[in-house]
């Protein structure tokens, strides 16, 4: 039950940063996939299956804002969110550069299947946003390292 609230509370906690990043700055909310960082971050956290249910719930979510083929992001974020759960439970990515290497594997290639499927199904070409959106993989890394990290720091000074 736990862990139904967690990510209810992870999809509310990202849909009000998408929500308030927009309108106040618009170039920050296509830099920023605040779905993806919340996917990766649950999955990492809680495991491969929560990852996996989070991943298909916000990729829905997303696709509802979006005016594209609805179910892209679905098929996105379901498997990363899977894998960001199966990859962190392999290998120890406490350190700095294991902790980037992974999110940005992870982003990255979450970033090329999107516009992969996205080029190969949709009507309309890419919305490239002059360029800014290939930053996307870079600030979803840096999100999650430092949301991640912050979190492991806050949890070891509060357990103590």
């Amino acid at each position: 039950m736990r862990a139904w609230l967690a990510g209810a509370a992870t999809i509310a906690a990202a849909y009000l940063v998408f929500a308030l990043i927009g309108p106040l700055a618009a170039p920050a909310a296509v830099v920023v996939d605040v779905f993806s960082v919340a996917v990766l971050l649950f999955g990492t956290i809680r495991g491969e299956i929560p990852g996996a249910i989070l991943g298909a719930v916000c990729g829905l979510i997303v696709d509802a804002f979006s005016l594209g083929v609805f179910g892209l992001s679905g098929l996105i974020l379901t498997p990363a969110g899977f894998l960001a759960g199966s990859i962190s439970r392999k290998i120890n990515i406490l350190r700095w550069y294991r902790m980037l290497l992974f999110f940005f594997f992870l982003a990255v290639a979450a970033f090329v299947a999107w516009i992969g499927l996205t080029s190969a199904v949709a009507r309309n070409p890419m919305p490239w946003s002059g360029g800014l959106i290939l930053l996307r993989p870079a600030a979803t890394t840096v999100a999650c390292a430092l949301i991640y990290d912050g979190r492991r720091r806050f949890k070891a000074r509060h357990d103590r």
